[in-house]
This record gives structure tokens, sequence and C-alpha cells, in this order.
């Protein structure tokens, strides 16, 4: 099948060079500001599967007499004894159709944003919510609430930047192809990636009650310092500004919105901000956290 216009063709070439750069634009999770574990393996023939290196804590330090053999101080053994866990990429797409008449008819403009928000929003929104079910399912302790039977709950995250790894096999694309017995346009968008979850005590678990206004098993900025404090006593790397990142979903953010302004929650400096998706999901800072929003957190129902 061929493309059937030059019109067409022209919006066929926009859309393919504006994919990556929408995307990249509207992902949380697979961003430099959250995730410094990024493998990109397109364009070699590794298969999907990534072998990664957990490197083990080490120890303090200890008191050694003059003369004394250091070796015999057990306390003092700081062997390196890395372990490993595989990221497996799989592959997301995003589908959408439009008549001949629907490009006749409308906008080059309309036509060209609507296939871009269908194809990569959908994509990133499938790359995040891939990303925040890794992250609860690595997730070692749960700071939040435990819920009644039959209680919808939001995972709310907590991590630092070496919590989580993201990898690519192939970059977001989109190809195009002409039905001409139906007279419609098909655009198919796809990526392969993943996320893996590089050890259960980098990653912390806040949940609450996913229904906005509810007063029952909700959680609170004790919490969540909770969680932070745990990470930091770990020695878990924070961000660059020194805090960890604390997705939390729109129930949440319900409940936290009062208490992050009673506290005086700030602001960072917009110039360490990555992308569109972290500006406008910032909420604010507190408690040793950077508060982003997020509509693609796991959701547990209580048994």
């Amino acid at each position: 099948m061929t493309i059937k216009t030059t019109d067409v063709s022209a919006l066929y070439a926009d859309i393919v060079g504006s994919l990556v750069p929408y995307i990249e634009d509207q992902v949380l999770l697979p961003n430099a500001t959250f995730i410094r574990n990024f493998y990109d393996i397109t364009g070699d023939s590794s298969g999907n599967t990534i072998k990664i290196p957990v490197v083990n804590a080490y120890t303090d330090a200890q008191a050694v007499g003059e003369g004394n053999s250091i070796s015999a101080v057990g306390a003092a053994q700081n062997d390196f004894s890395p372990t490993s866990v595989n990221l497996t990429m799989s592959k997301f797409g995003s589908w959408t159709d439009i008549t001949q008449e629907g490009v006749e008819d409308a906008k080059e403009s309309l036509v060209r944003a609507q296939i871009l928000a269908r194809l990569a929003g959908g994509i990133s929104t499938a790359l995040d919510s891939n990303g925040f079910d890794e992250a609860a399912t690595t997730a070692g302790t749960e700071y939040g609430q435990a819920g009644a039977s039959g209680t919808v709950l939001e995972t709310n995250i907590v991590m630092g930047p070496d919590s989580l790894s993201y990898g690519i096999r192939r970059n977001a694309e989109v190809s195009h192809f002409y039905n001409n017995d139906t007279d419609t346009h098909n655009f198919r968008g796809t990526v392969r990636a993943g996320f893996k979850g590089l050890a259960a005590n980098r990653i912390a678990k806040v949940s609450s009650n996913s229904s906005i206004a509810s007063t029952t098993h909700v959680t609170s900025l004790d919490e969540f310092q909770q969680a932070v404090s745990n990470l930091r006593k770990d020695n878990i790397e924070p961000m660059s500004n020194g805090m960890y990142a604390c997705f939390i979903g729109p129930a949440t953010e319900f409940t936290l919105v009062k208490e992050l302004n009673n506290v005086g929650a700030s602001v960072p400096s917009l110039s360490d901000l990555g992308n569109q998706a972290l500006l406008s999901g910032l909420l604010g800072s507190a408690v040793g956290g950077m508060f982003m929003r997020t509509n693609n957190l796991k959701s547990v129902i209580v048994a």
C-alpha cells in the first residue's frame, strides 16, 4: 500500500519527526532526573534482556590496633560481591485511523496534533504505568495504609535515581499505510522498552485510599517522612538536589495538598526540571521528598 497524497506524505514525515520528542516530553519515569541507570541497545542483536549488576553495600571500617592484623577483624571485611537482575524489554503499541475525508475536512495542524496525542500519549502512558508497576512490585517496605477489604489503594512510590533501571530496544517509531478499500489512513506507533527494580530496599511504598476526599485509610506526610528517612538510613542515593522522588496519585494529592501548603512546601528551580511532564506534575518539596503527581500508579484492591 502507498500513501495516497503528497499532503499526507508531508503529514506523515512531520509525525515521524515529532513522535520521539513528543513522547520524551510527556513521560515522567524514563527521565535522567529519576533514573540514572539507562541502557540503550537499539541497533544491535543482543536480544531483549539485559543482565544488570547490582553492587552490594559496603561496611564501615573498624579500629585496628598498631601491629595487629587488619584481616583478622571480621567486621572490617568489605568484599565486592555483586548480584544481578534481568531487565526485559517489551513492545508497546498504539494505533489510530483517520479517513481521507477527515484529512480533507480538518486543518492539517489539528490532524497532526490529534494523531500525535493518540500515538505518543498512549505510548508514554504505557511506559510510565509499566515503570510504576515494576517499582511497586520491587518495593520492600510498605509505610502507608493497609486498607480494609475491598478498598482500592493507589501505590505511591518513594525512590532515588538508582532505584530503577530503564532499557530501550527500539526507539518510538510510527508507520503508515493506506487502505484503499475503506479510504482510510492507518497510523501505528510502537516502542520496545522496559524497567527493572534494582533492590527492594531502594524503593518504598506509601499506599493510600484511591477514593478522592476519603477520610479512611489515607496517608499523611508523616508516612512519607518515614519512607524518606529509611531510604536515607540505608544510604540510598538521593537525587542531585538531595531529595527523593515521591510519586503520588490524585487522591493522595488531595489528601496531602493542605499539609504541603501548611509546611511551606517549596518548588525547586524550574531549570532543574527535565521536561513538560515534570513541570506540570511538580507539586513541591517537603520532608526530604520532591512530590510529583501522576495518574499512572499501580492500583491494588485489598482482599
